[in-house]
């Protein structure tokens, strides 16, 4: 976990153990939360000294007219929502049993949420954003993915590149888990999110906190979902994220280096 002013849940994937002896090379492939709150210093270790070059922020059109990412001379800006009524054609709006829709945020319930990723659309969007990262770190180029927490859309697409690099279930759900490091250090202001959206009912709000951490369950009922529809996760690579062999081995190539 890398720490910054203003900036939560950032890391670095590198050091992630994957197949063959070998494990992803640091200072490629980073996620994050949102950078809305990046100070000045964050940005200059971000893009300056860690020499991120792309952003792709996955979250929604309202998410990120409400707190944009600070532009940055020479570093590219990339829209790639998961969920985004306007420029997806779909929007997730699947309220939880104990929370309610403020605005257009809602309290989901995780298990539906990870369960709806699958669907073509925003499958797409993925093959779209696993696109851009092949592409631009082959060639040695950081990028920076992030979502507003950096805990569910992002915890997705770092799952589907470790994946592709050959990471085991356990070292990805390792990765996810440290979510919870930055999400209980701010445990007041997720239960006063949740209070508002279980209508001031301190019970539901506490359910809600708990449900919305890093769980183990939710990776795996994406990958229940891609497998009930997709047939395995092998088919789901190659035919719906577009990584045939060869890519896959080339982007082993240039973004893994041999386990210490």
């Amino acid at each position: 976990m890398m720490t910054f002013e203003g900036v939560d849940n950032v890391r670095d994937l590198g050091g992630i153990p994957v197949y063959g002896g070998r494990a992803v090379a640091s200072g490629l492939i980073f996620r994050g939360a949102a950078l809305s709150g990046a100070t000045s210093a964050d940005r200059h270790r971000l893009f300056e000294e860690l020499r991120i070059s792309c952003v792709i922020d996955l979250r929604c059109g309202w998410e990120v007219e409400a707190k944009p990412d600070p532009a940055y001379d020479g570093v590219d800006q990339l829209h790639i929502p998961f969920y985004d009524l306007e420029k997806v054609g779909v929007e997730y709006d699947k309220g939880a049993r104990a929370g309610q829709r403020v605005g257009r945020d809602v309290a989901c319930d995780p298990d539906d949420f990870y369960r709806s990723l699958a669907n073509p659309r925003t499958v797409a969007q993925m093959r779209e954003c696993l696109a851009h990262v092949i592409a631009r770190t082959t060639n040695g180029l950081a990028v920076y993915q992030h979502c507003s927490g950096g805990k569910d859309r992002t915890g997705i697409m770092a799952m589907l590149v470790l994946t592709v690099l050959g990471a085991s279930f356990q070292h990805i759900l390792d990765d996810y888990l440290l979510t919870n490091i930055s999400r209980d250090a701010q445990l007041e202001a997720v239960y006063v999110k949740f209070l508002r959206m279980a209508e001031g009912d301190e019970a539901r709000a506490r359910r809600l906190v708990h449900e919305h951490r890093a769980r183990r369950q939710n990776l795996e009922a994406f990958w229940e979902a891609v497998c009930e529809r997709y047939g395995n996760v092998d088919a789901f690579v190659h035919e719906q994220l577009g990584i045939g062999d060869a890519l896959r081995e080339e982007f082993r190539a240039a973004c893994t280096v041999p386990a210490p």
